[in-house]
């Protein structure tokens, strides 16, 4: 027999929920700085001048972590699982809310902090695919924040994955000009700061919200 378990959410800290903020504005203020500008120059030019063949691969995992196509498929997931899960179907909804949050938060910031992308000379794209919009600034990165976000959350029991994922957005999005080191850097914080929030949200939420119980199985 295997027995059934309970899924409860990580303990909120707030000290770590003001830790990430203060990380946060740490890199942004680094970013500003010549000194900043002169690393996050030169970390791009390495990581292209290291691995000079994966464009594709890292345009479609960027193309993956696009904000339509993680909330879309949140919604689907909670779609799917609504009838025979409907826990984990209320769990994959607010997901999809939280990432839609994120996002918005990451599209506002990067029209308020003054910190212009890569050139066009340092970009690899083979295609762009989703939805465009323009922003006049790169900071902080929207798919490390969003990854960030899922990694705290979606994937929090396989922490394996979770940062497997996290730092292959972060690497391709630097390889591939679309952010500066500095850019996924500020997701990453800013991120945190969005998992360790979301914790103290679902901490408050009501007990039939809070947990998630899988089905236990037996033998014979």
């Amino acid at each position: 027999m295997i027995p059934s378990e309970i899924q409860q959410p990580m303990r909120a800290s707030p000290v770590r929920l003001l830790g990430a903020l203060v990380l946060f504005l740490v890199v942004a203020a680094g970013a500003a700085h010549n000194a900043g500008h002169r690393y996050d120059v030169a970390v791009t030019v390495w990581l292209q001048r290291a691995a000079p063949v994966p464009d594709l691969p890292a345009s479609l995992y960027v193309f993956a972590g696009d904000a339509e196509v993680l909330i879309t498929g949140a919604v689907v997931a909670g779609l799917i699982l609504v009838r025979r899960e409907p826990r984990c179907a209320r769990a994959a909804f607010r997901i999809a809310l939280g990432l839609a949050a994120v996002s918005v938060i990451a599209a506002g910031l990067k029209h308020l902090l003054p910190h212009p992308g890569p050139p066009d000379a340092l970009q690899r794209h083979v295609f762009r695919m989703g939805i465009s919009i323009a922003e006049p600034y790169s900071f902080p990165s929207g798919h490390t924040l969003r990854t960030t976000f899922l990694a705290g959350t979606a994937l929090r029991r396989t922490p394996l994955i979770a940062v497997a994922a996290l730092g292959a957005m972060m690497a391709s999005l630097v390889y591939l000009g679309d952010h500066w080191t500095s850019d996924v850097l500020g997701g990453l914080c800013l991120g945190w700061a969005a998992v360790e929030a979301a914790r103290m949200m679902a901490r408050r939420a009501p007990a039939g919200l809070r947990t998630t119980r899988l089905p236990s199985y037996r033998r014979g």
